[in-house]
Order: structure tokens, then C-alpha cells, then sequence
């Protein structure tokens, strides 16, 4: 009888299989920290039960995002919303996938939104509006206070953005931010490093020197130009 009864299991299991042939549900091994796996045959993702970190997405995009930053399996590389599967009645929309935040030692194309004075602007990068300092110089006050210049120096800056046909924006130095939130950056306007213009123009009063930043020496030589041909405050 236990011959028969182990024949029985056998013929038994291969019915199954090649009537069921690749279950999207049948995985090898565990799930992942996000509650599902990717199925080898395709690379497309099967979220069976959601963790609470999955849950956090509140779209595919979003779930994608956190598939590629937690999964040490190499199909996420080639992984699209497109070949995101949810199951057990657990419905993401596609969604948009979000734009990475802007990192130290890179340049980014952006686009100008607003100019606030001689020394701030808020400028579009990556889809999102954020205001920014420029780096190591800075200008008379023109905003809540309105200081001697302020308005020169204001006209200035806001005309030479307002003209542009091309803004970079280049992350340097140890922060990405200032104490007040507002990115720190180098501005290209069209080829030229907008705060040595700024500078030879007479509009800079001294220095926003919080670290070592890759073109000081060329905003102090603009600093004693200006001095010596009597620039803009000079």
C-alpha cells in the first residue's frame, strides 16, 4: 500500500503542474520586505501581501521607487510600472514616478520661476520649484528690508535671469542646504558664472563663506576688479 500511496502523490503532483503550469502566485523562497517577489521567467514584480512599508506607496510609481531601493534582486533594473502586479484586491494607481532630489557635486538644467534679490531666485529643477541661494557672495537686501543698493543689485541679477536662455545650477560644497532651507548653488547663466558677473558689477558686499567651494578664487579676483575701477557700490 505505501508503494501505491507514494505512486498516487506522483501522478497526483504532475497532473497539477501541467494543468497549472506557472502560477503567478507560486514563488520560490520567501517574500521580500515589501511583501512580493519578482517571477523569474519575465521580471515582472507580484506583490502578494503588502508590508506596511509597501503600503507607504501610494502609487505603482511609488512602489516601484521602493522595489529598486530595497530589492537586491537584479530585475529591477529593467522593472516599469507596466510589470507591477497587485493582488489580493490591493489597487495603486500608475501614478508618476518622482523626481530624484538634487545631490551634491552635479549640475542641473533649470529654469528660472521668480527673482527675489541680488542673491536669491527660486528656479524649477527636476519638476519642482525651489528656492535657492547663490553661493559664497552676497548682496545688499532688497526683500524685507531694503538696503542701500539692495535695488541695483536686485535689477542686476533679476534682468541677467530674466534673459537667459540657458540656467545651470551646480551643487557645491559639504551642504545642499542652508539654514533656512533654501538650496545652495553655483548659477550658469548661458556659459558664465552669473556670481562672478554679479561681482565684477560692483553689486557683491562681501562674502557667504560657509566652507571651500570650488570657484572662490574667481569671486574674490571679480571683488578686487570692481574695487579697483570703482563697480556698481564702489
Amino acid at each position: 500500500m505505501g508503494k501505491v500511496k507514494k505512486l498516487l502523490i506522483v501522478v497526483a503532483t504532475f497532473v497539477f503542474v501541467s494543468i497549472f503550469p506557472n502560477q503567478p502566485d507560486a514563488h520560490p523562497g520567501g517574500l521580500d520586505k515589501l511583501g512580493g517577489h519578482f517571477r523569474s521567467s519575465d521580471c515582472a514584480y507580484l506583490l502578494h501581501k503588502p508590508t506596511s512599508l509597501a503600503k507607504t506607496a501610494k502609487s505603482k510609481a511609488q512602489l516601484l521607487t521602493l522595489i529598486k531601493k530595497h530589492s537586491s534582486n537584479s530585475c529591477k533594473n529593467q522593472l516599469t510600472v507596466n510589470k507591477i502586479y497587485v493582488e489580493g484586491g490591493y489597487n495603486l494607481p500608475n501614478g508618476t514616478a518622482p523626481k530624484p532630489a538634487p545631490t551634491l557635486k552635479t549640475k542641473y538644467p533649470a529654469t528660472l520661476s521668480s527673482c527675489t534679490d541680488g542673491d536669491t531666485a527660486n528656479f524649477k529643477i527636476n519638476g519642482k520649484v525651489t528656492k535657492t541661494r547663490f553661493l559664497f557672495i552676497d548682496t545688499p537686501e532688497y526683500t524685507t528690508s531694503k538696503e542701500k543698493y539692495g535695488k541695483e543689485a536686485s535689477i542686476y541679477t533679476c534682468s541677467r535671469l530674466k534673459k537667459a536662455k540657458k540656467i545651470t545650477l551646480e551643487l557645491d560644497g559639504k551642504d545642499k542646504y542652508d539654514k533656512y532651507n533654501r538650496l545652495l548653488a553655483w548659477v550658469w547663466v548661458d556659459g558664465k558664472l552669473l556670481q562672478e558677473d554679479i561681482t565684477k558689477a560692483g553689486w557683491v558686499e562681501d562674502f557667504y563663506d560657509y566652507g571651500t567651494y570650488r570657484y572662490e578664487s574667481r569671486i574674490r579676483s571679480a571683488m578686487s576688479y570692481a574695487k579697483k575701477y570703482d563697480k556698481g557700490m564702489y
